[in-house]
């Protein structure tokens, strides 16, 4: 357990001592030094820094001072967090290190918490304009980066699944997240010359990069999206009634079978005729 303890941070004769605070209880220095095995000015060099770091803590002022450890599930669930979030934050840091090093390479982010903050940093870093399309949830994390940039005076086109009251810049809304297939997925766009493409299904991953192809398509995507919202919001009635609810007559066309399927199962059979000779 030394050897786990000490690949944990601990040294070797703070884990000595840990282990033995934790069968000894209550134990003076004198009685610590015996049973880890080491000098007794040694221990109490050792217990002060446990003290400091709220792993071991002082039971009596008297003399002698006696000790108890803190249990193992809170120091060690200290060291859990604080890794997590240190790895967390890395890889963030390691991720724009790597941008940096190489504008037209595709670096991967995995994880809900890395794809957040790498997305919320490429809306702050924005100096003239962001286009992106995600799901109204989302909205929960991102409103604010986006509300800054705003103020800041970059151009803000949002194409958002889901009701919002988003108030900034320009909001084109789709349908609910529940009518949508292919998953939830996050476009962004950052002053024409960075794109990410997210997926916030589990497990959780994207990709970002500067390769003016692919920051391309992903601008273009979000166009057509705008186009699209901004069209059906005026021609309703007229599109339903050439293409059905929701242009399934039309969308089902080009989607992958699977998900065609999906599209008609949330249009609902039965929803017009064609819908249902789609089926057959």
């Amino acid at each position: 357990m030394i050897e786990r303890l000490t690949a944990l941070g601990f040294t070797t004769q703070e884990a000595r001592v840990y282990l033995a605070l934790l069968e000894h209880p209550s134990a003076t220095g004198y009685e610590l030094a015996k049973h880890a095995g080491l000098q007794r000015a040694n221990v109490y060099q050792v217990l002060a820094v446990l003290t400091d770091r709220n792993v071991v803590e002082q039971t009596s002022a008297g003399s002698p001072a006696r000790f108890v450890a803190q249990p193992p599930a809170e120091v060690l669930g200290r060291i859990k967090r604080r890794t997590a979030e240190q790895a967390d934050g890395l890889i963030a840091d390691l991720a724009i290190l790597g941008a940096r090093q190489d504008p037209a390479g595709f670096f991967s982010l995995r994880g809900r918490d890395a794809v957040i903050e790498r997305t919320a940093s490429l809306v702050g870093e924005a100096g003239q304009r962001i286009a992106i399309s995600l799901w109204a949830e989302d909205l929960d994390w991102l409103a604010g980066p986006l509300r800054s940039a705003s103020t800041s005076g970059c151009q803000v086109v949002v194409n958002v699944f889901g009701a919002t009251d988003l108030e900034i810049g320009e909001v084109f809304t789709h349908e609910e997240p529940a009518r949508t297939v292919g998953g939830h997925l996050l476009h962004l766009a950052v002053d024409q010359t960075t794109a990410l493409i997210g997926s916030l299904d589990e497990p959780v991953s994207a990709v970002f990069t500067q390769h003016p192809a692919l920051v391309g398509i992903v601008e273009k995507l979000i166009r057509d999206e705008t186009y699209l919202a901004a069209i059906y919001a005026r021609f309703t009635d007229d599109l339903e009634t050439e293409y059905g609810r929701h242009l399934v007559r039309l969308r089902s066309r080009f989607l992958p079978p699977d998900q065609a399927e999906q599209l008609i199962s949330i249009v609902g059979f039965g929803a017009d005729d064609q819908v249902t000779d789609l089926l057959t």
